[in-house]
């Protein structure tokens, strides 16, 4: 029996089927970008296909990792891998339904550059959040925490701001038309916002996967900033 059996072929295929996985997530959200900027009708309906791709792997990883689970008796490290790797698989695929949902809305309502600043904003947030885990395999360690909810805390504040701003955008709208442009925009907003808070929940399933037990990302942070601080003075 090898000393480190993570090393071995099925936890390998499930890391690898996991990596995919981020990396077809980081492509929807480079694609989605590049419509946003842009406004290709044709590419936005391209993303709700490639959504699809996204849907499918989140399936076979899911049936991959429940049957490495039935058919080996696994080590605690490795089982860790599996059950939290399904998890990390589900909260990948909802933060992915996120970028097809921006795509949605721009292709339906043509959001007006002032609306659409605030959206570019905060998705670009969400985009350096999730290159944050894009090579956790190599990676995953605990140091990401603060890197993490630095940006998680600037999603918020550009959220609370926007969030603001078109609700009083809102309160001006003359026509049926700007008032559901500003609604779907608000929405989208909430979901970006939303799509900050599953990459929490990504780094809370990555520590269980290296320590075995979840903790709380805003405790964790906050114990870093501790010890970097006493060790600072």
């Amino acid at each position: 029996m090898p000393t480190n059996k993570i090393l071995d072929k099925d936890m390998l295929q499930i890391k690898d089927m996991l990596e995919k996985m981020i990396n077809e997530t980081k492509i929807q959200y480079a694609e989605t970008f590049e419509i946003l900027n842009f406004g290709d009708e044709s590419k936005a309906m391209m993303i709700v296909e490639h959504d699809k791709i996204i849907n499918n792997m989140l399936n076979e990883f899911t049936s991959t990792a429940l049957w490495k689970i039935a058919k080996q008796q696994l080590v605690a490290k490795d089982l860790r891998m599996a059950v939290g790797g399904i998890l990390l698989a589900r909260e990948i695929e909802i933060i992915a339904n996120y970028a097809k949902k921006l795509c949605i809305f721009f292709n339906k309502y043509k959001p007006s550059k002032a609306h659409a600043t605030s959206i570019m904003t905060m998705f670009q947030l969400v985009v350096d959040m999730l290159d944050a885990f894009s090579d956790f395999f190599i990676n995953y360690n605990s140091d990401q925490v603060i890197k993490v909810m630095e940006i998680e805390k600037k999603i918020n504040e550009e959220f609370s701001e926007a969030y603001k701003h078109l609700i009083s955008v809102l309160k001006k709208a003359k026509t049926k038309e700007e008032t559901s442009e500003i609604s779907a925009a608000i929405l989208q907003l909430k979901n970006l916002e939303r799509a900050g808070d599953h990459l929490l929940t990504v780094q809370e399933i990555v520590s269980f996967m290296r320590i075995g037990k979840f903790e709380e990302t805003n405790d964790l942070f906050e114990s870093m900033l501790l010890f970097t601080n006493s060790t600072i003075s």
